[in-house]
C-alpha cells in the first residue's frame, strides 16, 4: 500500500528482541508489494543499531526521548503517510492482510479504522499455534447496530478488541488527539471510544490479518499484570468510558489512581 506506514516501536533491543523483530519484519515484507513504509521509533542507541540490520528502500527512522508505547506512536504519526499501522515486534501479519484492507477500502470510503480478525498465540506455547481470536464479536448478531462496524453500545458492554495490526487514517487520529499518554492499560480502548463518539468509523474486515502473542515476559500485557491489581484495572476501565468525551487529556489528577 503505497499510501500506508508501518511503525515499529522499541524499547528495548537484545538478541532476544532481534530474533523476534526479524519475525516481523519478514512478515511486514510478505505483507507488503513494495510501496509501504517501514518506520522504526526508538531511542538514539537502538536506532543506530538498527540501521544497520534493516536499512533497505522505503525504510526511516525516528528516534524519541520518551520510549513508552503511547508517545513513540504519537510522535511516529506526525511523519506517516494517509494511513499508519502499528506491528509490535513479538507480533506478525498474514501475508494477504494489506490486498484484504485496500479491497475493503473501496466499499466505504469513509472507514477510519480498519481492525483484522486476529489470531492469538502464546509466547510459551508456540508449537500449539492459534490459541483464539480478537475482533470477532462485531460479527455476531445484534452485537452492533451495524454488523461488522463497532458502535459505543457495543463497546461500552464488551471492550476485548486488539487495534495492533490495524489500519489507521492519519489525519483523523492526529485530529481525534492520538493516544492519552496518561492513560495506563485502556489508552486504546479510549481511543476507540473516542473516534466513534467524533463520528468516525471503526470496521473489522471479516478476514485473519495479525497475529498477536501473549504471556511474553515484560511485554506491557506483561507488566500491567504483574503490576495492576483488579481493582486498578477496573478503574483505567472505567475511566476510559469516561474520558471519550474529552478529544484533549484533562488535569493530570484525573489520572492518578489513589485506591
Amino acid at each position: 500500500m503505497k499510501d500506508l506506514t508501518v511503525i515499529i516501536p522499541l524499547n528495548e533491543y537484545n538478541e532476544e528482541v532481534d530474533k523476534l523483530l526479524k519475525r516481523a519484519v519478514d512478515s511486514f515484507y510478505s505483507t507488503d508489494n513494495g510501496d509501504t513504509e517501514l518506520l522504526f521509533v526508538s531511542s538514539k542507541n537502538i536506532i543506530e543499531q538498527i540501521k544497520e540490520k534493516y536499512n533497505n528502500n522505503n525504510v526511516s527512522y525516528l528516534e524519541t526521548k520518551k520510549t513508552d508505547f503511547c508517545s513513540q506512536i504519537n510522535s511516529a504519526v506526525e511523519k506517516c503517510r494517509k494511513y499508519f499501522s502499528v506491528l509490535e515486534y513479538d507480533d506478525v501479519y498474514l501475508p494477504s492482510w494489506f490486498k484484504n484492507v485496500e479491497e475493503y477500502m473501496t466499499f466505504d470510503n469513509d472507514i477510519s479504522v480498519f481492525l483484522p480478525l486476529t489470531e492469538i498465540v502464546l509466547f510459551d506455547k508456540p508449537e500449539d499455534g492459534p490459541v483464539g481470536y480478537v475482533n470477532e464479536a462485531v460479527w455476531a448478531t445484534s452485537f452492533s447496530e451495524e454488523t461488522g462496524y463497532l458502535d459505543i453500545d457495543s463497546l461500552l458492554s464488551y471492550m476485548n478488541f486488539n487495534t495492533t495490526g490495524g489500519v489507521f487514517n492519519t489525519e483523523d487520529f492526529i485530529k481525534n488527539g492520538k493516544l492519552k499518554t496518561s492513560i495506563k492499560l485502556t489508552y486504546w480502548y479510549e481511543y476507540l471510544l473516542r473516534s466513534i463518539y467524533n463520528g468516525k468509523k471503526v470496521f473489522v474486515v471479516p478476514k485473519v490479518g495479525y497475529q498477536h502473542t501473549l504471556n511474553r515476559p515484560n511485554s506491557i500485557s506483561d507488566v500491567y499484570n504483574r503490576e495492576l491489581k483488579p481493582e486498578e484495572a477496573d478503574w483505567w476501565i472505567e475511566l476510559a468510558q469516561k474520558d471519550y468525551f474529552f478529544i484533549k487529556e484533562r488535569d493530570k489528577s484525573h489520572y492518578i489512581y489513589e485506591g
